[in-house]
């Protein structure tokens, strides 16, 4: 009877393991902490062994930017990657691999994650801006290396928002020159030629 109980937590431990792992990505109940459900909280706090980069410093409305995850040493198994002005996600990702999906996190495309638990070293998406409301954002993801070690908001540089098509601070215009032009000073002389003559 024992030997039963036993085995019947084991299957239900290894039934939750599953669950809630997420080998294939599909961690939107994730999407607002980013934080892996891995029962316990195990986020690590030493320097993550991962990098979060995007090919752009500045950005206007409607640009696509290409962000890019990548392993220092060790490959991850997971990942969780977000565009955020530090309210939640915006912008729409377009992945660029069979290893990747697109996530629904309050809009379609807003979130891109794993599509299996193999290891993984570099991860690329594009990102496009909203076409308005735009301000500085940052790339965050969440990478998972193994159950019970995982680093949550990664973040890229800032990437800074310039507003597309700035107003013209500077005057356009000419400024009349207070000398007569050069055609009525010809013809000034002109008609003083024959008193010269005279004289």
């Amino acid at each position: 009877m024992h030997g039963q109980f036993v085995l019947v937590v084991l299957v239900c431990w290894i039934n939750l393991h599953v669950v809630t792992t997420y080998p294939n990505g599909q961690v939107t109940s994730a999407c607002m902490s980013m934080t892996p459900q891995h029962g316990a909280n195990n986020i690590s706090r030493l320097q993550a062994p991962y990098t979060v980069s995007s090919n752009v410093s500045t950005y206007t409305n409607g640009q696509k930017i290409t962000v890019t995850l990548q392993a220092n040493r060790t490959g991850f198994m997971g990942f969780l990657l977000q565009a955020s002005y530090g309210t939640g996600p915006v912008g729409t990702f377009t992945v660029m691999g069979n290893n990747t999906q697109l996530l629904n996190c309050g809009g379609m495309g807003s979130a891109v994650s794993h599509t299996s638990k193999d290891a993984k070293t570099t991860i690329v998406a594009q990102w496009k801006a909203p076409d308005s409301g735009n301000k500085d954002i940052n790339f965050r993801a969440t990478f998972v290396q193994n159950f019970s070690l995982f680093w949550v908001g990664v973040q890229s540089e800032t990437v800074r928002f310039m507003a597309t098509n700035p107003p013209n601070t500077t005057a356009n215009s000419t400024t009349e020159s207070p000398n007569c032009s050069p055609s009525i000073s010809l013809a000034v002389s002109l008609l003083f030629l024959p008193l010269l003559a005279i004289t």
